[in-house]
């Protein structure tokens, strides 16, 4: 539990969880097509403890070198997914650093990553890029702000955009394909979903997004309870027609990028908290509440953690496990977490945007 919650009464934690108990259930919203064969998970509520919390491990990030100019702050990525065994990174703005003013994503073998982590390398790792047509969304939508988030389903390319062009802000959806042969993405600017933010945060917008069978899912970054007390997912077919929105669970701080979901609808979110966003700032951590927190964590209100969810018929639970802990630095630097991707059974590829740098790095899971 962090230090500034430690003087919470034993009564108004229990009145606290009397007026969760008798909160009005939500109406039951349509059942995705994609998810109704999925196993119903076994999810205990999540119940504030009064005794003494365990420390839970905390695992130390094995950075990956990017060879220059991909290691450079300014990519800032925001986004990655596997294409088949290629990791394919998203820079926040693809056009950035190209001066003939074309779009590159940055890719990387698996094959590569493994042969990295086993030998324990320093030196930079291979690299290779994919050209990415925008279809000229970077240009026609109003206060654009970046691509967040991406995925793949077998040719297919899904991605949101963030933009200034609501109240303030305004997200989407946008699909196209991927050319193996030219070895590039093409955006459709005609297929476009928008994802109306569930909160009016500046610099918020949908950043997990996940394919799941025939659905894509997107997930708002803000779900905590106090912000977004009625926060749920999004889920499209691959036309992007829209679908159900599922019931998503109370999650403090923010969700900056979930990982390819698993054949049992399972996933994993990156979760972050800078202490700067004091408007994100929980009163009570749930998660932290019932399975504890790691030494660093202790000593800290940073966060930096990596949750379990799984999608479960007409809503996204949180699967009944410890997340997994990232020891926090010594200089009190918050690391922006924003892509993520699950490598086999061996644990986590994670890449920060432009905060404090841009780290590229191995997250073992060693539960």
């Amino acid at each position: 539990m962090k230090k500034i919650y430690q003087n919470i009464t034993v009564l108004i934690l229990i009145l606290l969880l009397s007026a969760c108990s008798n909160t009005t259930a939500r109406v039951q919203r349509t059942i995705p097509a994609a998810a109704d064969s999925t196993p119903s998970f076994i999810v205990e509520p999540l119940k504030i403890q009064t005794t003494a919390f365990p420390e839970l491990a905390e695992v130390e990030i094995q950075e990956i070198i990017l060879p220059v100019p991909y290691d450079s702050a300014e990519m800032e990525y925001s986004g990655m997914a596997w294409l088949g065994d290629t990791l394919v990174l998203l820079p926040q703005y693809p056009k950035r650093l190209r001066a003939d003013g074309s779009g590159r994503l940055i890719t990387i073998s698996k094959a590569d990553v493994l042969d990295y982590i086993s030998a324990g390398k320093k030196d930079p790792i291979a690299v290779g890029t994919l050209t990415f047509d925008d279809g000229g969304l970077s240009e026609t939508l109003a206060g654009f702000e970046g691509f967040e988030a991406i995925a793949f389903s077998g040719r297919q390319v899904f991605v949101t955009i963030e933009t200034r062009g609501g109240s303030p802000m305004m997200g989407y959806l946008a699909c196209g394909t991927f050319d193996s042969d030219a070895r590039s993405i093409k955006l459709d600017p005609e297929k476009l979903a928008p994802l109306v933010p569930q909160t009016s945060f500046n610099n918020a917008s949908d950043e997990g997004l996940f394919v799941f069978g025939e659905s894509v899912f997107t997930i708002f970054e803000d779900n905590g309870q106090a912000v977004n007390p009625n926060a749920f997912a999004r889920s499209f077919d691959l036309s992007l027609l829209p679908k159900a929105e599922l019931d998503f669970p109370a999650i403090e701080f923010r969700v900056t990028d979930a990982s390819d979901a698993l054949s049992d609808g399972t996933f994993w979110v990156m979760n972050y908290f800078y202490p700067g966003d004091t408007h994100l700032k929980a009163m009570v951590d749930a998660i932290s509440e019932k399975y504890g927190e790691g030494s660093s964590h202790k000593r800290s209100d940073r966060v930096e953690r990596i949750i379990k969810l799984a999608v479960d018929k007409d809503r996204i639970v949180l699967v009944d496990e410890p997340p997994v802990y990232l020891q926090l630095t010594d200089d009190s630097s918050s690391r922006n977490w924003e892509g993520l991707a699950r490598l086999d059974d061996l644990g986590f590829l994670a890449v920060t945007d432009s905060y404090p740098r841009t780290i590229f790095g191995f997250i073992p899971d060693l539960r």
